[in-house]
């Protein structure tokens, strides 16, 4: 067997405040990387992040990617948005460790975003409170847990909060990238991505709510 060596460049540097994928390993994919790359298109400044320090993360689907940081080199008082993509129950991509589980709750308390689709809510924020009480969605299949957890669950494939957005699953995910868009640099760069990337409008005036698009 041939053995291939993968270089791992420099951790990034965020400028200023930023938004932060988490990546663990078996995260999903499209859930993850869909959203990086529409943020970047709204001129967002993203990064993905390890969930340890290897910054070699394989997903659900066996991609690799090197993540642009690991999570001891995440600062917290650069952090905008928090975002968590979904994975299966047993996958360390949704099992947060003590650590980053009390990163996640400071940020949550001190007023930041946070963003999470499909297991993501039910199983990441559902154990820190963070859904307890308000209303919300993710993926289907994990109602219990989310409604475990004190979430009140809706069937709308995103429901947009003040400081919280969650989504259900794969099929979900451009309208959860926007919605992020939408609320970081508002309803005029979400519409020029909608136009430029070729997605539909939704018919109602939220974009989101009525479920026309799906």
């Amino acid at each position: 067997m041939t053995e291939i060596s993968i270089s791992i460049p420099p951790s990034a540097q965020p400028s200023g405040k930023a938004v932060f994928v988490m990546v663990g390993t078996g995260f999903d994919e499209i859930e993850a990387l869909a959203p990086v790359d529409v943020m970047r298109r709204a001129g967002m400044e993203v990064f993905t992040v390890s969930m340890t320090d290897n910054r070699l993360v394989k997903g659900a689907t066996g991609n690799l990617i090197v993540a642009d940081i690991s999570v001891s080199d995440l600062s917290p008082d650069r952090i905008d948005w928090l975002i968590f993509p979904g994975a299966d129950k047993s996958e360390d991509a949704v099992n947060l460790d003590e650590k980053l589980s009390e990163l996640v709750k400071a940020h949550w308390e001190k007023g930041g975003n946070i963003a999470a689709i499909c297991a993501a809510p039910a199983l990441v924020l559902g154990p820190l409170g963070i859904i307890n009480g308000v209303k919300a969605t993710g993926y289907p299949f994990l109602k219990e847990d989310f409604e475990n957890n004190g979430g009140i669950y809706s069937e709308e494939p995103v429901v947009i909060g003040d400081r919280l957005i969650t989504s259900k699953g794969p099929g979900t995910t451009l309208e959860f990238a926007l919605a992020i868009v939408r609320k970081a640099k508002g309803a005029d760069t979400e519409k020029a991505l909608r136009e430029g990337m070729v997605i539909a409008n939704c018919k109602c005036d939220d974009n989101y709510t009525c479920g026309c698009n799906n």
